[in-house]
């Protein structure tokens, strides 16, 4: 996990101070600069001037003034690296945070994360967004959980990007904690068992004689032996545990062994395809955003 440089956006609340607090113990960790910005919503402070019939620009100027003063007391309630940087904006957050991760070259955004409608689990939509459009890798941290990432679990579905989702969770366990465990997890079913039930004329239109289906236990051999593979890409000092999981919805058995095993972060990868709106996490990924038990990394397909 090659990071240079890590963006931490705050917003003086709870989840951001948390955020803050893993990005400024991760840069220490991996060699970083920190780069913290705040972004004064453009839109509130708009219909705060007129509210007070003020100029837009005088209002502004007082916001920015007011908010500096205050980033500096609040920023001085944390441990924060030498030579880490602060930017203040005026603008739409989400639009600043992803400009400031292009203009800044940010190889990891690490966000606070507020349950998705207000409940425990699940991405807010801001930390959605970010999760989604965001060049570069982004960490969305939890309130509540261990400084140190402890437990890890590294989802797998053993497409070309699986190596690069592998090894940020190996380099992320070995620089933050000496006692890390990383669970290298794949989540199959077999096609056999999702076969349509037939009736006792054919009713559903497929023969069991026409479909070949490889055996089960060949199967989970072959699940196995690629866990196995992606887990010799650890160092020798880190545990890890492979776990093939057999559960028809992915995204649940996922979600299910995260809690499970009470882990500390789940990395997953994105697909890396763009559209005009946002980037494709996959379906896998984008249920993940609204059921994370615990903080997420997501990971971005390399830069060619």
């Amino acid at each position: 996990m090659k990071t240079k440089l890590i963006l931490a956006p705050v917003d003086f609340s709870t989840g951001s101070r948390a955020a803050l607090e893993h990005a400024a113990r991760l840069a220490v960790k991996l060699g970083a600069k920190l780069h913290v910005l705040h972004v004064i919503d453009s839109y509130a402070l708009a219909m705060l001037a007129d509210k007070r019939g003020e100029p837009f620009d005088s209002a502004a100027k007082h916001s920015m003034d007011h908010a500096r003063r205050a980033l500096d007391e609040w920023l001085g309630h944390s441990t924060l690296p030498a030579g880490y940087e602060v930017t203040l904006v005026i603008g739409a957050p989400v639009h600043e945070i992803l400009e400031h991760v292009k203009s800044l070259g940010a190889d990891l955004l690490v966000a606070g994360v507020a349950g998705a409608g207000g409940h425990a689990e699940g991405a807010g939509s801001v930390a959605g967004k970010l999760a989604r459009k965001s060049s570069s890798d982004v960490l969305l941290v939890r309130t509540g959980h261990p400084q140190a990432f402890g437990k890890i679990v590294a989802a797998l579905d053993f497409s070309e990007h699986s190596a690069r989702v592998a090894s940020a969770a190996f380099d992320l366990a070995a620089a933050d904690s000496s006692a890390a465990e990383v669970d290298l997890l794949h989540v199959w079913a077999d096609p056999g068992s999702m076969l349509p039930v037939m009736g006792p004329f054919g009713e559903s239109g497929l023969s069991l004689a026409q479909t070949s289906v490889p055996p089960h236990e060949e199967l989970l051999q072959s699940v196995n032996a690629s866990l196995k593979t992606h887990a010799q890409a650890a160092p020798g000092t880190l545990k890890v545990l492979p776990v093939a999981l057999e559960h028809r919805k992915a995204a649940e058995g996922i979600a299910g062994h995260a809690r499970a095993v009470n882990a500390d972060l789940l990395v997953i990868g994105s697909l890396g395809r763009t559209n005009l709106r946002y980037l494709f996490l996959g379906s896998t990924a984008e249920k993940l955003l609204s059921r994370t038990p615990c903080s997420m990394l997501v990971v971005k397909p390399a830069v060619a």
